[in-house]
């Protein structure tokens, strides 16, 4: 029998169970729809359909932590919580850059595409340099807002000059993760087990499958 003062592991106690369940549903979906886009953007040929799929992959790296930081109980061991936040943000950041790139190939070539590649690594050093002195969540949605307005332009700019498929579906998803936004900045809840990290999760799903879809579809101009 363990003495009453022995240490109990840092998940002895999980704090958020649903929080941490919604997010490892996430993970498991952002990882199926990733490996799938990403065997189809390889027999295509279509970067900008590999670089949507690497989106979705560090969406399922991000929830992964996340659900770990979830799981870790503040009060025993905020020190390793606070570095597992810090991971879930930075992964948010390779999120943002992947769609821009991805932006880039479907949307955009020669001069202009350069020069959109060349702003996703410069988006994506600035985000993990204010990550680092600020480590909150607004930080992360400015940097992901800025991701998801290039690839609304990049997508209607698409689909009224070409009929692009896939470009709907891309929208969609944008626009449900404004939705699932809304819902994390407002603090949306349902009930106290269920709570706006929660909902927040679940509306995203939806937001992947949408952009797992219009993957699907991606060209390379």
């Amino acid at each position: 029998m363990a003495d009453d003062g022995a240490e109990l592991p840092r998940w002895g106690r999980i704090t958020e169970p649903t929080t941490v369940l919604t997010d490892v549903v996430l993970a498991l979906l952002a990882f199926l729809f990733a490996v799938r886009l990403g065997h189809r953007s390889a027999v295509d040929d279509s970067a900008a359909g590999a670089w949507l799929a690497a989106g979705l992959l560090a969406t399922g790296f991000a929830s992964v932590i996340g659900a770990m930081a979830h799981a870790t109980d503040p009060a025993r061991d905020g020190t390793f919580r606070e570095r597992l936040w810090r991971g879930t943000l930075y992964a948010s950041g390779l999120i943002g850059a992947a769609t821009v790139v991805s932006v880039a190939y479907f949307a955009t070539r020669g001069r202009v595409r350069t020069v959109l590649l060349a702003f996703a690594v410069i988006k994506l050093v600035v985000f993990v340099r204010q990550a680092a002195r600020t480590p909150e969540f607004r930080v992360a949605a400015i940097d992901y807002g800025i991701a998801l307005a290039i690839l609304v332009v990049g997508a209607v700019s698409e689909m009224l000059r070409r009929g692009a498929p896939g470009m709907v579906w891309l929208i969609g998803g944008v626009l449900v993760s404004l939705v699932a936004g809304v819902v994390q900045a407002r603090r949306l809840a349902f009930h106290r087990q269920f709570n706006h990290n929660d909902l927040y999760h679940v509306i995203q799903m939806v937001a992947l499958y949408a952009f797992y879809r219009g993957g699907l579809l991606l060209v390379d101009r």
